[in-house]
């Protein structure tokens, strides 16, 4: 009987024991990416977001992200909970290249392709090279020469749309022979710095691939680097935009015209009285442009053709009013501090200004008359005043009695009524 007993408990002991054992339920996360798995970038690069889902999360691990890319991939961060961010760097490269982004989580991991394109690279065989001579405008003792190389990109005098060009400011030493101008021999680089150093290409807004388009428009992307070879009538540059590089080659005869500049801007030979026939007029504000703490107004009138046709008129001013620009302005002049700073004070307009060395690119108040796509006259307004009222009706009455920068001056008039746009 003892032994059935101790039997039964024995019995139960193991059954007790067996309630005991029972294990937790282990919790088995999922990861998925929501995304695409397959990114193709630009060769410009750029900030990318990784979707991505975490079923049955753990309470206190973390999501690891990691690149088998560091020269493309420069970071990886998680923004927040279910998206990663990714910077990819811009391919300086002519191949196209890959990274692998991967998400882990636990023992858990996915990955993402990113596929970059490679930068272009353009080959191209000019047969054309013009080019002006501005003696020692920039630095005493060197030379200054702008050229333009292209692929039949000028016709007649005409520039062909859908055509390319490749504009190099160059210093070098002075012209020998005024009548037969000679680019000197060497090797130019660029020099963003603006040195004017022999042999450099200094960073003047004129150093550039321009293209013009379909439609007659005219684009520039600035050089981030470029180097000339120059050996007698043979050229070669390499030169890199931020989409491109380019290796252009020319060999063979060129013209280089002389074009020393006068400090006068003004083409005009007697007083002008401004004709708007045709011509539409804009008001606009913008703002404290200038950073002098008042208001830069601008009007402008341009021909219903464009701005190759009849006549282009630009008002520059600064008024102490955020919402009307009526008033009376004159001539502002020039800082004593920075002679080619005007004073930005209000009541006072902004004189025409020369911003490229041939005079044709100007900013500030200012006249140009053109006819058939030709440039025919151009004046600064550099003296005098005009004045702006408003008529009952909203339109503007607008008179300038201005002269230009000729010595003796030149009268510049209009007494105009209208609408402004």
């Amino acid at each position: 009987m003892r032994n059935i007993l101790l039997s039964l408990l024995a019995i139960c002991a193991v059954a007790l024991s067996s309630c005991e054992r029972s294990e937790t339920p282990v919790v088995e996360s999922y990861l998925e990416i929501m995304s695409s798995t397959t990114l193709n970038v630009g060769r410009q690069g750029g900030t990318f977001s990784i979707k991505y889902r975490i079923d049955s999360p753990v309470e206190g691990e973390e999501v690891k992200v990691s690149s088998d890319n560091e020269e493309m991939i420069v970071s990886m961060r998680v923004a927040s909970e279910g998206n990663v961010v990714v910077e990819v760097a811009p391919n300086p490269t002519h191949e196209e290249r890959q990274a692998s982004v991967t998400i882990s989580y636990r023992n858990l991991s996915e990955s993402v392709l990113f596929v970059q394109e490679a930068m272009e690279h353009v080959e191209v065989a000019a047969n054309q090279l013009i080019g002006n001579y501005y003696g020692e405008r920039l630095q005493p003792g060197l030379g200054h020469y702008w050229i333009i190389m292209s692929e039949g990109g000028i016709v007649d005098g005409e520039l062909v749309n859908g055509s390319e060009f490749f504009r190099l400011d160059l210093i070098a030493a002075v012209a020998e022979n005024a009548e037969d101008i000679r680019i000197p021999d060497g090797r130019y680089t660029y020099d963003a710095s603006n040195s004017f150093a022999e042999f450099t290409m200094p960073n003047l807004g004129n150093t550039d691939y321009t293209y013009i388009d379909d439609g007659g428009m005219a684009w520039a992307e600035p050089f981030v680097e470029a180097t000339l070879e120059v050996e007698g009538t043979k050229f070669t540059l390499e030169a890199a935009t931020e989409e491109k590089t380019f290796r252009v080659s020319f060999d063979g005869d060129y013209s280089i015209t002389a074009n020393v500049i006068s400090d006068r801007i003004s083409t005009l030979e007697e007083d002008l009285e401004i004709d708007l026939t045709g011509c539409k007029g804009t008001l606009s504000n913008y703002g404290d442009y200038w950073m002098c703490g008042y208001t830069n107004w601008g009007i402008e009138f341009v021909h219903t053709k464009g701005l190759k046709y009849g006549t282009y008129l630009v008002l520059d001013f600064i008024s102490e009013s955020t919402t009307s620009c009526v008033g009376t302005y004159r001539y502002s002049g020039f800082s004593g501090e920075d002679e080619t700073k005007p004073n930005f004070a209000p009541g006072f307009y902004v004189p025409g200004m020369r911003i490229s060395d041939d005079g044709v690119h100007m900013m500030g108040s200012l006249v140009q008359i053109n006819k058939d796509g030709m440039g025919i006259d151009q004046a600064p307004l550099y003296g005098g005043e005009f004045t702006i009222s408003q008529n009952d009706d909203g339109s503007y009455h607008i008179v300038i009695d201005a002269l230009d920068d000729a010595e003796p001056a030149h009268r510049i008039t209009l007494d105009w009524s209208g609408k402004l746009q």
